[in-house]
């Protein structure tokens, strides 16, 4: 499974400037037609009929695909189903112990994922006991309220990983979900 998130807020200003890019190109047609008397239409940027094809086109080339994403308590409860996805704690280990994990994660304090990350893939997995992702594996960031979470993914995204999301809720939507001490 491989989790699928929307920003529409981008998408939007992916499709804003896709247009931005078309209405630019038709501007200039005008001087580019200036001597084929011919084809006098091309001249007249008002004449140009902009198809939804050409503008998702456009807006395609400009993707990031470094975009960090969020995920739900849904799409975080799955995640013990797909082994491949990677949903790293960066609380701190007495915190785990005050309040135990959510399943299927791996802790990775957040002071050791910068080094973590950049580590030998036999030292990472010696370390965390499991094999080290791949820069473009799929990586969830959980903590306790959300904030280290975020911190974390902008510190994999640093270090050249591209599919990442940041689980808001962390520990405390879990815990009140799953009837746990937060």
């Amino acid at each position: 499974m491989r989790l699928i998130n929307i920003n529409i807020g981008a998408a939007v200003a992916v499709a804003v400037d896709a247009v931005v890019i078309v209405l630019a190109v038709a501007s200039l047609l005008p001087i580019i037609s200036a001597n084929d008397s011919s084809n006098r239409e091309l001249s007249d940027p008002s004449t140009i009929k902009l198809s939804e094809s050409t503008i998702l086109s456009a807006a395609n080339l400009h993707i990031d695909q470094s975009k960090i994403m969020d995920v739900t308590y849904e799409q975080v409860k799955d995640v013990p189903n797909h082994p491949e996805v990677y949903l790293i704690d960066v609380r701190n280990p007495e915190e785990l112990t005050a309040t135990g994990s959510i399943p299927s994660s791996l802790n990775v304090p957040l002071p050791e994922l910068e080094a973590a990350l950049k580590s030998e893939s036999e030292e990472f997995e010696k370390k965390y006991g499991r094999a080290k992702p791949a820069n473009d594996a799929n990586i969830i960031f959980t903590c306790r309220s959300g904030r280290r979470a975020q911190e974390a993914a902008e510190i994999a995204k640093t270090a050249g990983f591209t599919n990442l999301s940041v689980y808001r809720g962390s520990w405390l939507e879990w815990a009140e979900k799953e009837g746990l001490p937060q």
